[in-house]
């Protein structure tokens, strides 16, 4: 183990002692210049008193040995770095190449791409393209009803449907349709039937009672 070695300086100044400053002897250039605010210290190592980290020990071979394994270490733990990099850019590679089928969600119902399917609510075909949902109002079939029938709508059924017609006094009623005669009929299948039903209490004069088209029960006007 080597260790550096500082002889102790001579504090013993006599009158024209040379103080050389930065300067092994007179064979280097002569300082030039201005000094201000200069400390010096007569002391075993003064140099240490303004820099302490220059008192260390020559380095060892098992330091050279811990510097070489410590670069060892780090060169293998690049390696592992560079392997997993490589790995990474291969998967994303492949997710990119990767067909991702997009679905569509709606009111909870999942949907595949290229499923359709019907809202009832709104009467129309629905299909999921790309995560998009396309719908377009339902193609209802021509009806051909015979001279008896009426193309009438039906609750629940999008397209409409061909009903029995009933006639009272000349005009044609749909199916569902209702009238007021000394009491209230609605055709059903073609016959006129009657129909209970309870009409609420008018809060007007009896002047302004109407009787809407279609409902058995008068109103106000």
């Amino acid at each position: 183990i080597y260790e550096r070695v500082i002889d102790p300086p001579d504090t013993n100044l006599t009158p024209g002692s040379n103080l050389w400053l930065g300067q092994r002897n007179r064979k280097h250039g002569f300082f030039k210049g201005v000094l201000q605010d200069v400390k010096v210290i007569f002391m075993p190592n003064g140099y240490i008193t303004q820099c302490p980290n220059l008192n260390r020990t020559c380095p060892t071979c098992s330091d050279f040995l811990s510097l070489v394994q410590g670069i060892m270490d780090l060169q293998e733990l690049l390696a592992k770095m560079t392997a997993k990099l490589n790995y990474a850019e291969m998967r994303l590679t492949q997710l990119e190449n990767c067909h991702c089928e997009k679905t569509c969600q709606v009111n909870g119902v999942i949907y595949r791409d290229k499923d359709t399917w019907v809202e009832d609510d709104y009467c129309r075909n629905c299909t999921c393209k790309g995560g998009v949902v396309e719908c377009r109002r339902m193609a209802c079939p021509p009806l051909n009803c015979s001279p008896d029938g009426l193309p009438v709508h039906v609750p629940g059924q999008c397209c409409k449907v061909c009903k029995s017609k009933c006639i009272y006094g000349g005009k044609v009623l749909a199916e569902g349709q209702r009238i007021f005669t000394k009491n209230c009929r609605e055709c059903r299948n073609g016959i006129l039937v009657k129909v209970t039903e309870t009409c609420p209490p008018l809060n007007c004069s009896e002047k302004d009672y109407i009787l809407p088209e279609n409902r058995c029960c008068q109103v106000c006007k």
